[in-house]
């Protein structure tokens, strides 16, 4: 603040007594905006950086690994269940959709498209700009228990793996254990 009073000081000394309060106010707010147009480019930003998501998602071995033990933990949890064995097959791999630019080029005799990945700057040099990824629809799950004769548990076991997972009731299957 006592920066202000001295750069108003001066600006009445430079402009004179007479100067019109408004147009030091927009003087003094004008060096203001300056001033911090320059601190913005000396202070270092802290950009954010574009993680590379194709490592934050596991292969489809892990993530049916990761899936299955979440899934028995609870369901080993169930009134009945006891012991569990979980198995789940996905349908696919998880899918990576990259930016692109298209580019039409129109001839007399034939029209064809082109295509083009957009690269940014990354840490390992030049990367395909990611912008949407697609988790591994899950095919089935087998769930076997030692509770798996009775059939009150089987509905609670398939109800959970439904709410779960988020599939259809015709994707989950309940057997007893040996």
């Amino acid at each position: 603040m006592e920066f202000l009073k001295n750069f108003d000081l001066k600006v009445k000394k430079f402009f004179g007594e007479k100067q019109n309060k408004k147009a030091r106010f927009i003087l003094i707010l004008g060096c203001a905006g300056i001033m911090l147009i320059v601190l913005s480019e000396v202070v270092p930003q802290n950009k954010p950086e574009l993680k590379d998501t194709k490592e934050s998602f596991l292969s489809t071995s892990e993530k049916e690994s990761e899936l299955e033990k979440r899934i028995e933990d609870a369901i080993s949890k169930i009134k009945g269940a006891g012991r569990t064995d979980v198995t789940i097959t996905l349908d696919s791999s998880d899918e990576f959709y990259y930016a692109k630019n298209s580019y039409e080029n129109i001839d007399e005799a034939e029209e064809a498209k082109e295509y083009e990945l957009v690269l940014i700057e990354g840490e390992n040099g030049e990367e395909p700009l990611l912008i949407k990824t697609s988790e591994a629809k899950i095919r089935g799950v087998l769930i076997i228990c030692e509770g798996g004769n009775n059939s009150l548990v089987c509905e609670k076991i398939i109800e959970a793996v439904c709410a779960l997972l988020n599939i259809p009731s015709n994707k989950v299957s309940v057997a007893e254990m040996a």
